[in-house]
């Protein structure tokens, strides 16, 4: 049984933060938009590391959160579409970036739940 992973992120074309801008706030402070560069490099060294690590056991699908298509999902399990957000099996299960051995563990209990 392979598990089914999507991984929302931010779009780098023409996207708030896309060139650095992150000026619109929330009422507390915090940024409404992020730099999708500032977590590139993290997001894709745990990409490989997944792949390798589950190769076809876990089937990867990398979506813009802001895209017209993603915004059922992005609705229902309320992501903000300025972080990263990673659901596994239609549940959202991290929101920015993991550490790699929390985000191994939880897939790796639904797969053992899952047999």
């Amino acid at each position: 049984m392979s598990l089914r992973l999507k991984l929302f992120l931010q779009g780098g074309f023409c996207m708030p933060g896309c060139c650095g801008v992150t000026a619109l706030r929330s009422t507390t402070g915090e940024p409404l938009y992020s730099n999708p560069r500032e977590y590139a490099a993290d997001v894709g060294k745990l990409l490989r590391e997944l792949r390798d690590r589950y190769g076809s056991g876990v089937e990867i699908s990398v979506v813009n959160s802001w895209g017209f298509w993603a915004l059922a999902d992005v609705i229902r399990l309320k992501i903000t579409p300025s972080k990263p957000a990673w659901v596994l099996d239609g549940k959202k299960i991290f929101e920015g970036v993991p550490d790699p051995g929390v985000l191994f563990d939880a897939i790796d209990s639904a797969l053992a739940g899952g047999l």
